[in-house]
Order: structure tokens, then C-alpha cells, then sequence
């Protein structure tokens, strides 16, 4: 797919790739620096980007960028910068819409049309499009340029929700896009949770998290953030050298075990953390076999009863039971 210049002095960066978003630039003096005008204030009908397809998809312009900054530290901001100039913009919209989707609500999608809201491609230092940039915790971090494949695509952003986790941002949003209902308003109580867990305070956020489940049980989001924060607490003391050093040294020991399973899982590895707890249970029996199997269940439920990567492992898990 041919790239579309946009005028811009700055660089860029031209390959697919996940970059920390610790010390990276900070995009809040722009957002801050963005003003509305009469010709920006929405996406009007037909403009490229706005939400005719996809649940948590919304279009930004100069006017709301700060909005999507500000949602940025609940949930990964994927920005798609793109012109409708550029045939193969609304396509690679309409599938990253589709991609976003799938994490319902763990991602959103933020369209930006380049040629109307040219501050933004600045404040991300792009000079081309399409291009595609996530946003987590009011920092950006490059994805790619032009058009990669839809597996490669899929890669990425699996890698950005691992990089998110790292980051303690957790949270899951309500559909977003303009024709959809508005939601009922959040637990405090989870809304506390995700704050303690993106200050870091993951004992604060078990806290918060169990009240929740202690006023609604059966509440999947509370229980789904209990999981992720008792994860980050086991992850947050652990030399990761020295966890995978004792893995390799110790097969059979299960502390050892499940810790690097840990580690893969909150490190984006999911399917090596899977693979590992499974391999443990299908030579390990008694005690240790259900002390796995129960530290798995909770795994599922930190990436998602609906990822393919959990059906596939559990299918494994029941052919390794029974």
C-alpha cells in the first residue's frame, strides 16, 4: 500500500514495533494546546472517522484529543491516522475496528483524519499515513506504518495489552461509539480498584475488588480485576532473572513453576505460561496438581474467557485431566 505524505519537520518511525511507554513523550501539552474550532468540533457525516463501525471505535479532532489522552490511563488508545485521500485508510479502519472489538473494551479506537486535524499528526511527530499509534496513560507508543498484515496487527496489539499490564492500566470501557446506549454509572468500588492498580497500590486494589465481588458476586469485571491485580502483586517483587533461573533448575517444583508462568503471562507470553502450568499438571498429581490447575483458572481469567489462547489451553487442560 502506497503512504500519502503529510507535511510535517519532525520524524517518525517506519517499522512495526512496541516501544516502552515509560519516558516517552508526553502528549498532555499538546492535547492542552489543541483548540476547538466551529470547523472541528465533531466528525460530521462522512468524514473519515467517524463511528460507523465498531463498538469502541470514536473519531478525534483537535477539539477532543484531550478526551482520548484522558481515557488513555483506564484503557490502550489505539490512534489511526489516515486521509480520505489515501483509498486504504477506510480499510484499515474498518479492520483495526474489528481487532479492537475482539478485547471488548480493554482497547479503544480512535480515528484521526490527518488532513483536518494536522496538530495531532504533530503532536505524534508522523509525517505519513496510515499510521497507527497507541496512547497508554497519556503517553504514545509507535505501532506501525502503511498497512501490515491482520496477523501481524493482531501481534501488535496483543503486545500493547502486555505492555499495559506492565503499566497497571486494566481497566475495561463501556462501548464508546456515538450510537450506542450510554452506560449506567461505574462502582465506585472499581472505579477505586483501577486507580490503586494504576498507582501501583495492588494491595489497595484486591481491597476494593473484593468489596465489590462481596456486594455482587458474580460481577465478571470485579473478579477479572482481582485476578490481574493478585498477578501484578506476585510479578511486582520478582527478579525475573533470577524466577526463570530457578524454572530451568527446578522442574518440579511448583513455586518455581508458576512463577515464571507468571511471568510470561503478565509479560505477554500467554501461551508459554499456559503450556508451562499444563506440562506441570500432566506430570504432577495430589495437591500440586490442583494448586496448579486453580492458578491456570485464574490465568484464564486475567486474559479472557473469550481469547482463543484460553480455549485452546483449555481444551489441553481437560485432555490432560481426563
Amino acid at each position: 500500500m502506497s503512504e500519502t505524505p503529510v507535511p510535517n519537520p519532525n520524524n517518525s518511525t517506519s517499522e512495526p514495533h512496541i516501544a516502552s511507554a515509560r519516558g516517552a513523550v508526553d502528549l498532555s501539552a499538546a492535547a492542552q494546546g489543541s483548540a476547538p474550532s466551529s470547523q472541528n468540533d465533531a466528525a460530521g457525516p462522512g468524514q473519515r472517522g467517524t463511528a460507523v463501525s465498531g463498538r469502541w471505535r470514536v473519531a478525534v479532532n483537535e477539539a477532543s484529543f484531550e478526551q482520548a489522552i484522558q481515557l488513555s490511563n483506564q484503557v490502550p488508545v489505539v490512534v489511526s491516522f489516515g486521509t480520505n485521500r489515501h483509498p486504504g485508510s477506510a480499510e484499515l479502519d474498518a479492520l483495526l475496528a474489528r481487532l479492537v472489538d475482539g478485547y471488548e473494551g480493554k482497547l479503544v479506537l480512535a480515528t484521526v483524519d490527518a488532513d483536518t486535524s494536522p496538530a495531532i499528526m504533530q503532536a505524534f511527530r508522523l509525517q505519513q499515513v496510515p499510521a497507527v499509534v497507541a496512547v497508554l496513560g497519556g503517553r504514545p507508543v509507535p505501532l506501525f506504518q502503511g498497512a501490515p498484515a491482520e496477523a501481524e496487527i493482531k501481534s501488535l496489539l496483543d503486545e500493547l495489552m502486555a505492555l499495559a499490564l506492565q503499566n497497571g492500566i486494566t481497566g475495561t470501557v463501556p462501548p464508546v461509539a456515538a450510537d450506542q446506549p450510554s452506560a449506567a454509572p461505574k462502582n465506585p468500588l472499581l472505579v477505586a480498584a483501577e486507580e490503586a492498580v494504576s498507582s501501583g497500590d495492588y494491595e489497595g486494589a484486591i481491597t476494593h475488588f473484593n468489596k465489590a465481588l462481596a456486594e455482587k458476586p458474580n460481577d465478571h469485571e470485579a473478579t477479572q480485576g482481582l485476578k490481574t491485580a493478585e498477578l501484578l502483586l506476585r510479578v511486582s517483587t520478582m527478579d525475573a532473572t533470577a524466577v526463570r533461573a530457578a524454572g530451568a533448575e527446578s522442574p518440579d517444583s511448583l513455586e518455581a513453576q508458576l512463577a515464571v508462568a507468571d511471568l510470561d503471562v503478565a509479560g505477554g507470553h500467554v501461551e508459554d505460561g499456559f503450556r508451562r502450568i499444563i506440562s506441570f499438571i500432566a506430570t504432577h498429581f495430589d495437591d500440586e496438581r490442583e494448586t496448579a490447575r486453580v492458578r491456570l483458572v485464574d490465568l484464564f481469567t486475567v486474559v479472557g474467557q473469550s481469547d482463543p489462547r484460553v480455549s485452546a489451553a483449555r481444551q489441553k487442560l481437560a485432555r490432560t485431566l481426563y
